[in-house]
């Protein structure tokens, strides 16, 4: 098993090895206990007695000397052999001498090898007429020593493995590690807080805390020397929230789970040493303060100016659970005292992640200050706090730092991420994406096909973001695809400020709406206005007068148009739901009336793009029950009775169940600065919910995506002639 490139991830997936698979706890391999001292995990449950052979524990990787003094033979073991070790060129290259030198039946033993962070070194970076990188082409040679041999690889995110090259076959290497074989997306159990959650449109966990004050204390882009003399306010804000979590989720009974905070705001070690101090000095103020203060009244308590902090923090961001502060404020002392600050990076401060339960039966309370350590693989316990402020350009990488990502079961409620805007809506265009290539891949089990005959592609984003790395891609293509809009939502991301716009699609709007009281059927839905069966030469028109942000890539005309068409044609859809949002328990003050309709508007906090426009980040224009409307009553009943109240059906459930497309009608109080609108009569916003499935393909607009050698293949090559076959 290949674990990562470096040490921690390493020794914690020796233990989950041991906890998993082994039984027996390998730490204590070498120390005079009983059988019964060192069983752990599968070790207590077996019924067999059978233990697999460990040759690696979770304090030692492979040592080919150490190996050779026992006179280990994996040819002499009736048992599986297990080696778990970093991808590091050395050990690689002693594990295979000590394979070909000390055992002689290799051609008769199957090999098993399981890639964990399959995207991370394994890839040949190398240009095709070069000798592949170290690392992969280790892999390769460990595969080839064995008759029989198999490679599998797991990743959360696999955009660079997709884009190995199928045709490699070296004579002494064999075959590329491209998973020709299959590629299987394991589905996210309910209970895992992962990227749609959190950052996606449709996203239920509402617990990211976007931050814009870190510019002058330390910027994105830094120098090594460039220490912060402070910590900016947001992260002063984080750490409080961190002791808060840890004291409410001691009274929810969680008092001996791990909890951990991460610090990941610079790649330098030495800057990092520096704020893992600034944070230590703080923690011991507030501790001192908790310490001195907790146990008087409230009134006298919140004299003391941290304890004010603490308490206004807390009224922030969790005055809606079961506590009142009197009861946090008894148990801030239990919850601050444990906690520890430590460095997870490479220098000579730096502590293990350990939450061995042997070591800490009570749990661990550790804040972790780091940067690249932190970012492959390594799962920090109880994670309930997050600090971001990193400036990746690449998906794999940005998710990879997200370890913010797993099981939070009784307390996801409380956990909160910092980041900036930028970031936000970045994790929300990833989440996307990867959704999108979930759906390849089950396209590709729904047709019986494997990688090697199916061509799978990746989305793009040609403004901010690159898929992987450049070096990772030598063997993509950009292409335009035409992609369906079957069961997908589509909205006006970014609009255009220009009042002279907005006041021009005040009248677009006002044309489509008068269109429908005329020639749709008028219904009500709660406090909004539906028209049903519109009829589409005023959708076609809409879309045609309607002026938009030329950076809003989801809604420009021409594909809209076309796809609208596509649908009279291919499923002779001739009439479109119009829905009219009327939000009367909107904070907004901005009321209207529209062709004699009443509507108030949503207030949305939104930033300044390129070009005149404003971008909302990640959050939707809409929410997810808006795309129940024209719904009949009983198909409502039964999807309430299968999926729960209406705010947790997923709005793709509603989309599988229209007939006919619905475009919403938003006008929204737009604020830049907080109660200030940028116009006091309203901005005219609209997305459009396509009915059907989401995971058929179909014709629509057209979108840049980096595609690998099969689909070029498969798509392009007869077209384009054998001389043009994917070239550098």
């Amino acid at each position: 098993m290949l674990a990562g490139l470096l040490n921690p991830l390493r020794n914690q997936t020796q233990e989950r090895v041991d906890e998993g698979f082994v039984g027996l706890d390998s730490s204590l391999q070498l120390e005079v206990r009983s059988l019964k001292e060192k069983l752990i995990g599968v070790g207590h449950k077996s019924e067999t007695k059978r233990t697999p052979v460990s040759l690696t524990t979770s304090t030692q990787d492979f040592d080919r000397k150490i190996a050779t003094q026992i006179g280990a033979q994996i040819d002499h073991f009736n048992e599986p052999v297990i080696f778990v070790i970093k991808k590091n060129v050395r050990i690689l290259n002693n594990l295979i001498e000590w394979l070909r030198s000390n055992n002689f039946d290799l051609d008769k033993l199957p090999l098993l090898l399981i890639d964990d962070e399959a995207d991370h070194a394994s890839i040949n970076t190398n240009k095709e007429d070069e000798d592949p990188t170290s690392t992969n082409k280790h892999i390769r040679e460990l595969l080839g020593l064995f008759e029989q041999s198999s490679y599998l690889g797991y990743t959360a995110t696999p955009f660079a493995n997709i884009f190995v090259d199928p045709d490699t076959d070296d004579e002494m290497l064999k075959d590329d590690l491209f998973p020709r074989d299959f590629i299987i997306s394991l589905d996210a159990p309910s209970n895992y807080a992962g990227a749609v959650r959190i950052f996606e449109d449709d996203g239920d966990l509402d617990i990211v805390r976007e931050v814009d004050d870190y510019g002058d204390i330390l910027p994105l882009r830094h120098k090594k020397h460039e220490f912060p003399k402070t910590l900016p306010p947001s992260l002063y804000e984080a750490l409080r929230v961190f002791i808060l979590v840890k004291a409410a989720r001691n009274l929810r009974g969680q008092r001996n789970s791990h909890n951990s905070m991460l610090i990941n705001i610079s790649r330098f070690t030495d800057i990092q040493s520096n704020i893992k101090w600034q944070v230590h000095e703080y923690l011991t103020e507030i501790r001192n303060a908790i310490r001195n203060h907790y146990a008087l009244s409230e009134q006298e308590a919140m004299k003391n100016s941290n304890m004010m902090e603490l308490r206004k923090t807390w009224n922030k961001e969790f005055s809606n659970t079961e506590f009142r502060w009197t009861d946090i404020q008894n148990e801030l002392n239990t919850a601050v005292s444990p906690i520890k600050v430590i460095e997870v990076n490479a220098s000579r401060n730096a502590e293990p992640l350990n939450y061995s339960k042997r070591e800490y039966p009570k749990g661990r309370n550790l804040v972790a200050v780091g940067g690249l350590s932190l970012s492959r693989g390594l799962t920090l316990e109880g994670l309930t706090v997050s600090y971001f402020l990193r400036n990746s350009v690449m998906y794999d990488t940005l998710m990879q730092m997200g370890r913010w990502f797993g099981y939070r079961t009784d307390f996801e409620d409380l956990c909160r991420i910092y980041m900036s805007t930028a970031a936000s809506s970045w994790y929300a265009h990833i989440a996307r994406v990867t959704e999108e290539l979930r759906n390849e891949f089950r396209c590709m089990e729904k047709a019986g096909k494997t990688p090697e005959d199916f061509g799978l592609r990746v989305r793009s984003n040609p403004d901010t973001l690159i898929v992987t790395a450049r070096n990772k891609m030598r063997r993509a293509k950009t292409v335009f695809v035409q992609i369906d809009l079957a069961g997908k939502i589509v909205e006006t991301a970014i609009l255009s400020k220009n009042l002279k716009d907005i006041n021009f699609n005040w009248n677009v709007a006002e044309s489509l709406v008068s269109a429908s009281k005329e020639h749709g059927k008028p219904t009500q839905f709660k406090s909004s206005h539906l028209f049903s069966m519109v009829p589409i030469k005023f959708l076609e028109a809409f879309f045609d007068d309607f002026i938009n942000h030329p950076e809003s890539m989801k809604t420009q005309k021409q594909p809209l148009i076309e796809y609208l068409k596509l649908l009279h044609v291919q499923e002779n859809i001739s009439s479109w739901d119009v829905l009219v949002l009327n939000k009367p328990e909107s904070d907004s003050n901005i009321k209207q009336k529209l062709c004699g309709l009443p509507i108030k508007a949503q207030r949305r906090t939104v930033i300044p793009c390129q070009e005149n426009g404003i971008a909302q980040g990640n959050r939707r224009i809409g929410s997810s029950p808006d795309e129940s409307a024209g719904l009949d009553g009983d198909t409502m009943h039964k999807l309430k009775n299968k999926h729960g109240p209406i705010s947790k059906i997923p709005p793709s459930i509603f989309r599988g169940m229209r007939k006919r497309p619905l475009l919403m009608l938003h006008l929204l109080d737009c604020q830049i600065v907080k109660d200030i609108p940028l116009v006091n009569k309203g901005i005219f916003a609209f997305g459009v919910s396509f009915h059907g499935d989401s995971t058929s393909r179909n014709t629509g607009k057209l979108v840049e995506y980096q595609v690998n050698t099969v689909y070029w293949r498969n798509n392009y090559v007869d077209q384009l002639g054998e001389e043009d076959e994917f070239d550098e």
